[in-house]
């Protein structure tokens, strides 16, 4: 990578949240590329691995992720211009340009042809409407798609779906969402604290680690264990659905212990406890990514899992059930009916040792050094 002597990497949001990024900007440094990060993560939470290295630099711009109207006037009238300020002076010493989400693609908008850009989808993204669900007055992501030096999604269906719909001339390049290290960085107290009371559970432990919502079924996998008393779901993360909903949660299910939100990637830490690792997609519909979104899921979380030889139970999408099958790393429940989901589970503590091995195996086989190599080399 010796080419190339800076990359700008644009995360509209809190990138601490987005995994993938935290990979690419570790991948970066590692080869000794420079990097400009442009975010909106306050600087006192970036990790100090990051930090200490003099080939990163960091400048926060603030953007306002709100619904309300005000939110959306602050957005496209301060919010947008310092930002495509602040890439232009970035670029003035960088060789590409690296967005890594699709809103990132609308902020910037044309200045994006002025550069030699990477564009990076955490999501199956057909369309961008506006302000409606016009198709004509859709802003034309797919017209940056094709005029992009690089298409970047992390799953090879993903790459021929978006090809398909964008009208790409190549197949978009597949950089997995695996971790470049599993590197935990500074442990707060917090954390620790959290982390003192897995450590001593002598229950297997069941583990879900994600966005806390109805949607993730966590309820459904408590009721299949409950009857299991050598069993426990050990649950970490933010709850989207505020906290009347986690606290019902938690009161309907007592084989559930909460241990809050911890920041990537320090959540990693409490993986190397875990027997089985939850990973439930359920395909819902939105205005910006499709059903089809959650199908072909391509989560991270298959290769945190995988890092520390535990393996999985997940929902019946196609994005988990080629992966599980393809290397023997987990099984796919066909419905979250407790029976089925406990199905899973007796399955993995029959084979938990062929599989914890196999997970290792799935881990190493990607090379991220290569992949994003290739990428910026051409």
């Amino acid at each position: 990578m010796g080419k190339y002597n800076k990359i700008t990497v644009v995360h509209i949001g809190d990138f601490l949240g987005y995994p993938p990024v935290i990979s690419l900007i570790e991948n970066l440094l590692h080869h000794h590329v420079k990097v400009d990060l442009i975010s909106s993560t306050e600087a006192h939470r970036i990790p100090v691995i990051m930090q200490n290295n003099s080939d990163f630099n960091y400048i926060c711009v603030p953007y306002d992720l709100g619904s309300g109207l005000k939110s959306r006037i602050v957005r496209v009238f301060l919010n947008r211009k310092t930002i495509r300020e602040t890439v232009a002076a970035s670029m003035k010493t960088s060789d590409i340009l690296w967005t890594t989400t699709d809103v990132a693609i609308k902020v910037l908008g044309e200045q994006l042809f002025e550069y030699k850009h990477v564009m990076q989808l955490m999501e199956l993204i057909q369309r961008f409407p506006h302000f409606t669900n016009i198709k004509a007055l859709d802003f034309p992501i797919d017209e940056f798609g094709r005029k992009a030096y690089k298409v970047i999604v992390p799953d090879l269906d993903r790459a021929y779906i978006q090809q398909a719909w964008w009208d790409l001339k190549e197949v978009p390049t597949v950089l997995p969402n695996k971790p470049y290290s599993i590197n935990r960085g500074e442990i707060s107290e917090t954390t620790q604290v959290a982390l003192d009371k897995i450590k001593t559970e002598t229950r297997k432990i069941l583990l879900y680690s994600g966005v806390i919502t109805p949607e993730r079924n966590i309820g459904e996998f408590a009721a299949a264990i409950r009857n299991r008393e050598d069993c426990v779901l050990y649950v970490i993360g933010k709850s989207l659905s505020g906290e009347t909903y986690l606290n019902k949660l938690l009161d309907e299910n007592p084989n559930i212990v909460y241990l809050g939100y911890h920041t990537a990637p320090s959540h990693l830490e409490f993986i190397q406890y875990a027997h089985i690792g939850l990973t439930p997609y359920v395909p819902t519909h939105s205005n910006l990514h499709p059903i089809i979104n959650a199908l072909y899921c391509a989560p991270n979380k298959i290769y945190e899992y995988s890092a520390f030889g535990v393996p999985m139970v997940g929902t019946n999408v196609l994005g988990l059930l080629r992966p599980f099958e393809q290397y023997g790393i987990g099984k796919c429940a066909k419905d979250m009916m407790p029976e089925s989901v406990l199905e899973c589970v007796e399955y993995i503590d029959e084979h938990h040792d062929e599989m914890s091995k196999n997970c290792l195996k799935f881990f190493e086989k990607d090379n991220l050094d290569k992949i994003v190599q290739d990428i910026i080399e051409g």
